[in-house]
């Protein structure tokens, strides 16, 4: 086996802080080439973190031909638009999370499966830890799993991050809301019969402006 080679869309923080980084300590992985919308910002990221290539657009990129796979790490919104490009472009696909927006959004991934590998990345199917804990459920060492509570949470007001910008994908439950839903799933090995969500909104948020 050889190295898989890998093209990074995005110079996002979980990029450049988080997965990169851990990505450069496998053995099995090659990260070529980052991209973002700025040459400049590509260039910044790829210095601080060795990346031989650096390319000012995402089509750039996905136009290397040496680049085997992707890492989307872009805003929520251009996951599904972006995944998909780069499968047409033949490369596999490592997304970040929430893989889409919606399930009709989702929906449009069908088209190129089989052709390209594609991953949203949620580490909650791959940790050994979770693995353990679902061996533990599935075994009845436990019992039987009625409920899983999660808690997880931080504290974000700030409107003009990306995050909590609605008309880019963002909010609580696609940012780490999702991870309970993931993880929920993982151990109950079923999906949701209902939903219900409760909402306490910031008393600043809800002043009128004088």
């Amino acid at each position: 086996m050889k190295r898989v080679v890998w093209g990074i869309l995005g110079t996002a923080r979980i990029a450049t802080a988080k997965v990169i980084p851990a990505m450069q300590k496998s053995d099995w992985i090659d990260v070529r080439a980052i991209a973002s919308r700025s040459e400049s910002a590509a260039r910044q990221a790829a210095g601080k973190l060795h990346i031989p290539r650096a390319y000012g657009s995402y089509d750039a990129l996905l136009a290397d031909p040496e680049i085997e796979a992707v890492y989307n790490a872009l805003p929520n919104h251009l996951h599904v638009p972006l995944t998909l490009q780069a499968a047409a472009a033949g490369k596999h696909v490592l997304c970040e999370k929430p893989i889409a927006l919606s399930a009709e959004e989702a929906a449009q991934l069908r088209s190129v499966a089989g052709k390209v590998h594609i991953m949203e990345a949620f580490m909650v199917r791959f940790h050994p830890q979770w693995l353990r804990a679902r061996e533990l459920v599935r075994s009845g060492r436990i019992g039987e799993l009625r409920a899983v509570q999660v808690f997880f949470s931080y504290y974000n007001d700030d409107a003009a991050d990306i995050r909590n910008k609605m008309d880019t994908g963002g909010g609580a439950l696609y940012d780490i809301g999702c991870y309970g839903i993931a993880s929920g799933r993982f151990l109950f090995e079923t999906e949701p019969r209902r939903a219900v969500a409760l909402v306490e909104r910031d008393p600043a948020e809800l002043r009128t402006p004088s």
